[in-house]
This record gives structure tokens, sequence and C-alpha cells, in this order.
């Protein structure tokens, strides 16, 4: 995305007409790399969402609800602190980089008058947001950095700010860039533009280079050419003023791939009537798809280390039991030893014997201990017997437990994929906690209310599926009654389904739909037939492992139906 000088510079001056002169009320920080400010301007409410995501840095008026965490992070409480109250007095470029400024008039605890402003530096992974006084020192920042040896630069509160310092060219320094643009000997105009020029993207340069007329694989640049790039650039520059500015998505799909400030090239774009809602509309799946892969990334690792460790553990008893296959040997020897007494003589070093266990009566040879007597070598035999015996119940013991917890960890892994709240994240971190899988676990908020399952309608019923195993255990223990069915794919794991129905019979029709929700929120979502069970809630038990979510059931039904979300009928999409 052309999230460059051009797309920066048309965005605050958008923000400037919309917010200026508006009241900043609330202050929130769903994430810790993001902010989101509310602010009432020209008689309206407006969210204006600050994000300094490396993937994704951003700035816009957003319409999206985030949950916030219970207790807000020590940056927003400064921020809260100084700038709640305040009104906005200019929203601005600082210096000629992709760095917006928000000039605000507040009041300090004792009433008096301050001004204060807050830095966005949308500079991929050297994204920043930091707070200034009106003398220039960082009050706070959303990421501090004792000094950077790639920026020169050290973010802290109390240092004097300084910008970023800029190795190109800057697009006001006319003389420097027609002295550039006149040294130009080949290869493409655009990717000169992008590479010596400060604030054009490849994108913003190639548009440029085709609204100048000029070959973008020319050999040199003629001195028309340049003054017809210079003006061309100077027009992007200040494309908000320009009749060219037309916020743009380019669509791909059903979806959008991108946006600008107008339509840069052939392709199906989708006008907006603000630069604010391109960048919401085109940034919002992939800010969602990398929010959830950075709060599962630790979950997954947690969870993947855990279920190596089983495994590992299951092969370690795996090959024990392998070694307690020669029990009835160690026993046949201290028989044999104790049949042959009288052969024995101490010091003997081996016994060859007749095997009386052996069908054709052969020959065996028994290795003795010439320290021992006889009696003593027949014991040695039997303990090592009624030691290997006892290892055997122990192992078999631990390999069916080690079973029943990879068996019960690996819907975990389901579950981490499907969470998509702060509450749910702390759910699945909980779970991880009590397994080992975490050695030492946060204290969780007791502020934080429990993740909500997701709650469908289907044909007038109330329709609950779990995403976790403490939401299967919620809704199958707690919040069903005894009348409710219960519904769980068979020999996969899955989600709980309750069907609230109060004892009442449930259609056929109902039944099948929820069985195909049930099968899609299954380890099977990807098979075209799936088997579910349903039965009565009074008739589902708690497993006696006493593993969560785990159960059994009797007096069950089947059916088999092919995975289907039905999101069209999700509680939360009417």
């Amino acid at each position: 995305m052309p999230n460059d000088f051009v797309t920066v510079k048309a965005l605050a001056s958008e923000l400037s007409d919309l917010l200026c002169g508006g009241k900043i009320n609330k202050i929130y920080m769903p994430e810790k790399d993001e902010i989101t400010v509310s602010v009432r301007a020209r008689g309206e409410n407006r969210s204006l969402a600050i994000s300094t995501n490396p993937q994704n840095p951003r700035m816009h008026l957003t319409t999206e609800k985030k949950e916030n965490p219970p207790v807000a992070p020590g940056f927003c409480m400064y921020l809260r602190k100084y700038f709640t109250g305040g009104t906005i007095t200019n929203i601005g470029i600082l210096g000629e980089d992709r760095i917006i400024k928000i000039d605000v008039t507040s009041r300090n605890e004792m009433h008096d008058e301050i001004h204060i402003s807050l830095i966005a530096e949308m500079m991929g992974r050297y994204s920043n947001l930091i707070a200034v006084d009106n003398a220039g020192n960082i009050g706070a920042a959303i990421k501090q950095v004792p000094f950077d040896t790639a920026t020169k630069r050290c973010i802290l509160p109390g240092i004097k700010y300084s910008a970023p310092a800029q190795n190109k060219i800057l697009p006001s320094n006319i003389s420097a860039l027609t002295a550039a643009l006149a040294s130009y000997n080949g290869a493409k105009v655009s990717s000169f533009i992008a590479d010596k020029f400060a604030g054009y993207s490849k994108s913003s340069a190639a548009f440029a280079v085709k609204t100048a007329g000029v070959n973008d694989d020319a050999e040199t640049l003629s001195q028309g050419d340049i003054s017809a790039i210079l003006k061309a650039l100077h027009t992007l520059t200040n494309i908000y003023s320009s009749p060219l500015y037309s916020p743009c998505c380019l669509k791909k799909g059903e979806s959008y791939a991108d946006y600008f400030v107008c339509p840069y090239d052939e392709g199906e774009y989708e006008k907006f009537p603000t630069l604010s809602e391109c960048i919401e509309r085109a940034t919002s799946a992939k800010e969602k798809s990398e929010r959830h892969r950075e709060h599962t990334r630790e979950l997954n690792r947690y969870y993947k280390n855990f279920i190596a460790r089983e495994e590992k553990k299951l092969a370690k008893s795996r090959a024990r039991l392998k070694e307690c296959e020669d029990t009835e040997y160690y026993r046949k020897c201290g028989d044999l030893i104790t049949i042959n007494l009288y052969a024995i003589k101490r010091g003997d070093k081996t016994l060859c014997a007749v095997d009386v266990y052996d069908p054709e009566g052969k020959t065996t040879e028994i290795e003795l201990d010439p320290s021992l007597s006889p009696q003593q070598n027949a014991q040695a035999y039997y303990k090592k017997y009624a030691k290997l015996k006892r290892t055997l119940v122990a192992v078999n013991n631990q390999i069916e437990e080690t079973l029943q917890t990879l068996e019960y960890a690996r819907d975990i892994g389901r579950a981490i994929d499907m969470c998509s709240t702060s509450a749910e994240y702390a759910e699945i971190e909980s779970e991880l906690a009590q397994l080992g899988a975490i050695r030492k676990k946060r204290a969780q908020d007791k502020r934080m209310k429990p993740a909500k399952p997701l709650e469908y309608n289907v044909g007038g019923y109330k329709v609950l599926v779990g995403k976790n195993n403490l939401q299967n255990e919620r809704i199958t223990f707690k919040i069903a009654q005894g009348g409710d069915i219960w519904m769980h794919s068979k020999d996969a794991h899955g989600s709980h389904l309750i069907i609230i129905c109060a004892g009442k019979e449930v259609p056929e029709n109902v039944l099948t739909v929820c069985a195909e929700i049930a099968a899609f929120h299954s380890q099977s979502a990807q098979a075209d037939k799936v088997t579910v069970d349903y039965t009565r809630r009074k008739r589902v038990k708690r497993h006696p492992s006493g593993k969560l979510a785990m159960v059994t059931y009797t007096e069950y039904k089947s059916l088999s139906v092919k995975p289907n979300a039905h999101e069209e009928l999700l509680a939360e999409s009417k």
C-alpha cells in the first residue's frame, strides 16, 4: 500500500478539516501499539485510530468498536491525564516525511492552559507514537527506544524530540530535484524517483510519470520532460486541494487489495467519500489477521512445546514397555534355577537345564552370578521379574494417561485458531496453565468477563457453540438444562453444541442445521460427510479422567451431514 508522503499528507489535510476544533472526550488503548481517540467535532462523535503496528502502521477515522483491556497501559493513562478534555488546534505534516502531528490545547492539574502534541511516525518497523510538550520534550512514547543505531535517535521521556533524519531529496527542494532528474541516464524513471526523492512510493512515482506523459523506460530526460515530471510531482504532493483527489480502493474479487488518493492505474476501483474510509476498508482484514497471528503466536508456542514434550514422554514410555517384554523370561529362569538347585554349585557361571516350559523339552542356558548361592540367584531373577511386572503396570497406566492428555490437548490447537477476543486468549492461557504447558501463568484480571460462546438462532431456537474447552464446559454443565439437546461430532475433536429447547421435541430440519454447524466446528470440518451424535444434556456426564470438557454420553442418535458454518444464522450478525 502506498503509505508514502503523498498519502499521509492528504490524510493529514482531510483529518484537519474533520477534527480541528474538536474536543477529545476519551482515549483507549485496545492493543499494545494502537490507541483510539474519541473526538467530538462539528456536532459529531468520531473515533480516530492510530496504529504503530510495524506491518500495518496507519491513522484513520474508524467505526469499529474494539475490546479494551480491563486495565489501561501506562501510555494510555498518560494520554488520558494530559489530552482528555483538550481541543485539537491543528493536524498537519511534520517536516516532509510520513509523520503527522496533532496539536492540542489542554489544561494541567493546576488548570493552567498547556500546549501539547501527539506525533505519529508511520514508518514501518520504526513506527511510533510520541507525546511531546510545548518545549518539544518527550513526555511519553508508545515504544521507548534507549538508542537506535539505525535511526540515531533516543526516544525516552524528558529527552528533546527530534524527527528522523532524511537522506533523500525533499519534495520542496526544486533545484535538487531538477539536478537529480537531469542526471538520469536510463533504467525506469519511476524507480529513479522512488529511490532518490523522499516521499514517493514506486506506485506514486509511476503515476506521476504517467501523468507527466513521459515514457517510463526513457533513456534520458529532456528539459520539457523534467518540467512535466516536476509539475506532476507537485500536483501529487498537494493532491488534497487538486481536482484529481478521489479516495478509492482497488478491488480484488470481493475484498480490497489497496487504497489510493486517486485511481493510479487500470483496475476495478471503488470510490469512497474519505481517505479514512478507504484505509479502514483496505486494511481491516489484514489488521485482523495480523492481530490474530500476533496474539496466538505465544499460545501456539506453548501448545506446540507441550505436545512435543508429551509425545517425547510417550515414546520413552513405549521404549520402557518394550523392555518389559522379557518379564516372563525372568520368572522362568527363577523357576528353572529352583528346580535344578541340586545341580548348581556356588561359583557356577551358567546353568544348562531342560526347559520344562518348552513343548519340545529343549535345553536352555541361564546366566548365574558366581558370587551368589543357587537360592540367591533364583531370588535375584524373581526380584527382577517382580520389578518388571510392577513397571509394566505403571508404564501402561502412564501411556494411557499420556494418550488421554494428548487427546485432550490437541483440541486446544483448534481452539487457539478460533480465538478472537482478549477473554478467549486468557481462557486458552488458563487452560494451558492447568495442563502444565505454561510454568508461570500471569494472574488473570478478575474484572475480565468470561468470553461468550458463539450464538445462533436456528428456527427460533437459541443455539450455543463453545469455541474452547472452557466454553464447552460452561455451556454444557452450567448453562444447559437437562432437557436441552447436546451435540458433538463423532470420534473427532470439536465444539460442544447446545440447543436450548427445555425438553421439547426439536424439528428434524433444526437438528440437521445444528449438526452441520457442529460438524463445521470440529476437526472434521473439511470432510464431505461428518457423523454428529446428539442426546439430551442429562445423559452427558463428565469423563472419569476429569479432563475439562471431556465427556461420556448415552442413549444418543446420529446424523450424517456436510459441515456448514451457517454464518447467516449467527445472532451477532442480525
